[in-house]
């Protein structure tokens, strides 16, 4: 190694490093804030909008079942709807724990339970779909 050279050994892996560590910090920092900003806007939402996000077969099954085990078979046909509902069901069982005075635990498992089984037979199907095509 020569000394007009002017290269130190191992200086090049740093100036790549340090934006490669800039860029990871700038993605993960936007990615809190999203997050931040998404939880803000979901407890923000009235009883009206969450309902909006249920689809109209969702939403049937919601005023006429009394029992919350019997939703997941109306989404049977389609399991990527079924997915989005089961998410709008969890957010249902929050905005009625959060704004409920005489809030009723045993309904509020009972919706919530059936939104992770329907979640993850929703999910099953999919990933079934995606497979075995």
């Amino acid at each position: 190694m020569s000394a007009s050279s002017g290269a130190i050994p191992g200086r090049e892996s740093t100036i790549i490093l340090i934006p490669l560590q800039i860029a990871c910090f700038l993605l993960t920092a936007t990615a809190i804030v999203s997050s931040f900003v998404h939880m803000h806007r979901r407890e923000r939402r009235s009883w009206e909008a969450i309902m909006a996000r249920m689809s109209p077969d969702g939403r049937r099954a919601w005023n006429l079942s009394d029992r919350f085990e019997a939703l997941d078979s109306t989404w049977t046909r389609t399991p990527r709807v079924a997915f989005r509902d089961a998410g709008v069901l969890m957010e249902m069982a929050d905005y009625m724990e959060r704004n409920s005075t005489s809030c009723d635990g045993t309904r509020l498992e009972l919706v919530r339970s059936a939104a992770v089984d329907l979640r993850f037979a929703a999910a099953g199907a999919i990933f079934s779909r995606i497979l075995f095509r």
